[in-house]
């Protein structure tokens, strides 16, 4: 039995619960014991980060690291592509997204309940966009970031790139989406197996943005 440590707002534990549900993994979420910033969660993971999981007693952190683990260990439904071109593209992929545009977005998290640091916002919007229109020409989705199936390379990016649009539209500077991801939006939106997978996340996000928009 695998117990993902997380929350349903943290983009990283989603990523990995997207991926637990698109495979159709059982498994059990739940908090780190007093939150991940507490002492017990520290003496457990001393990088006190989430998500980890424990697989009958096997411990492991690192989004990127639970997905190729998991991967390794069950059969069903794989997200790592068979071939090795193609499986290195999808790890490239995966680290352009945990590297180069997440750090990016999570630069502006502060800005939705702080309205006295709002004048940063379109220094940090113009990085957030120029570091999404390299990885889209490089990319080049066909829908999907890898190819033509969703993959290990698409996992952070559904989280992500909807989250920045909605977090940009709330704080009134949009997101400007490259040509070359519009097929990957559109086949985003219309894989409802993802949607319903991102349930818990999408609720967490309405939570979290409801005082910004109202």
């Amino acid at each position: 039995m695998i117990i993902l440590y997380g929350s349903n707002l943290s983009t990283y534990t989603t990523k990995v619960r997207l991926a637990l549900r698109l495979r159709g993994i059982a498994f059990e979420q739940r908090l780190p014991e007093g939150g991940y910033r507490s002492t017990a969660w520290r003496a457990q993971l001393p990088t006190g980060t989430v998500p980890a999981i424990d697989h009958d007693g096997f411990f492991l952190a690192e989004s990127e690291a639970i997905l190729e683990y998991l991967e390794d260990v069950f059969a069903q439904h794989p997200l790592r592509p068979n071939a090795a071109q193609q499986r290195a593209r999808a790890r490239w992929i995966a680290r352009l997204h945990d590297t180069q545009f997440e750090p990016r977005l999570r630069a502006i998290f502060p800005l939705v309940r702080d309205p006295s640091r709002r004048a940063e916002l379109t220094l940090l919007r113009a990085d957030l966009q120029d570091r999404l229109d390299r990885i889209a020409a490089v990319v080049s989705p066909q829908p999907w970031m890898a190819g033509a199936d969703f993959s290990l390379a698409d996992c952070g990016f559904a989280v992500s790139l909807p989250l920045a649009e909605r977090i940009l539209d709330t704080l009134g500077q949009p997101l400007q989406w490259p040509h070359a991801l519009k097929p990957w939006r559109e086949a985003w939106q219309e894989y409802d197996a993802l949607h319903a997978a991102l349930f818990e996340w999408r609720q967490a996000v309405d939570d979290w943005l409801a005082p910004t928009e109202s």
